[in-house]
């Protein structure tokens, strides 16, 4: 359901800017009123991420869905699937005519992310409230990919992009190890990470994370495919002496938020 209100809102972007009228789509009425939401599942500030500030949520789970897989919703995934490449495509020619920072924000903000502009407070949620022309000299200093489709082929958005200090990876279903593969593009700013609740990361896409050299903090839970937290952390920890790492449970039913329900 995740990724499907993503793609909801990421489709209502694309009737806005393309088609005012409203459209149907494989027997799904899409407006404003459907598949539409700019609000973030109940995020709290749990864990050992308390004292940085890191948008988690407490009911987190696996990522993968149990509807049945029948024909109509087989043929869904593939429209969401198209509709998703489209978002993420990189077009050299729109970097080079606005900068590579609103270029950034642009792909960020059609997949259903969030950014924050260096020194502004207010986090930028609406692609339609990005400024209608220019822009360059907005830098993005933070994203918060919550809930968000953006996959490894929109990556390459970040190359040129200076100040990116804090990234949030939380129930992004489609980010895998071909997309941290491409962390390194920021490693000269970025100083705050968090991976969590993201069913496609393996170990292989986390020994990026070790060419992170000016990281400060990392953040990793709920990662379903970590079968060895404790190897992950002895791992990244050599490799990155001067960070703070924190590997709560890898595994959702080790999440003691559920053991204090059950308890």
């Amino acid at each position: 359901m995740s990724a499907l209100r993503t793609t909801g809102r990421m489709l209502n972007t694309y009737i806005r800017l393309q088609h005012p009228a409203m459209v149907r789509v494989t027997g799904i009425v899409l407006n404003n009123k459907i598949l539409q939401s700019n609000q973030r599942c109940g995020l709290q500030t749990v864990m050992s991420g308390r004292e940085h500030g890191y948008p988690v949520c407490s009911n987190c789970g696996r990522l993968k869905s149990n509807v049945p897989h029948t024909g109509i919703q087989t043929s869904r995934r593939g429209l969401w699937g198209w509709l998703n490449a489209i978002f993420n495509r990189v077009d050299e020619s729109r970097i080079k005519e606005v900068g590579p920072d609103r270029a950034c924000a642009e792909w960020l903000l059609r997949c259903g992310a969030f950014v924050k502009w260096q020194n502004r407070e207010a986090w930028t949620t609406d692609y339609n409230s990005l400024p209608p022309a220019g822009g360059r000299s907005l830098k993005i200093e933070e994203v918060d990919a919550t809930d968000s489709a953006i996959m490894h082929i929109g990556f390459p958005h970040f190359r040129g992009c200076k100040h990116i200090r804090r990234m949030v990876f939380h129930k992004a279903s489609y980010l895998d190890d071909t997309g941290l593969s491409q962390l390194p593009l920021v490693r000269a700013t970025l100083t705050h990470l968090q991976i969590s609740s993201c069913g496609n990361v393996t170990m292989d896409g986390l020994r990026h994370i070790k060419k992170l050299e000016n990281l400060q903090y990392l953040l990793l839970y709920d990662l379903p495919e970590i079968k060895n937290k404790e190897e992950v952390v002895k791992e990244l920890g050599a490799a990155l002496p001067n960070c703070e790492i924190s590997f709560p449970y890898a595994q959702p039913e080790d999440d003691p938020n559920l053991q204090t329900k059950k308890e």
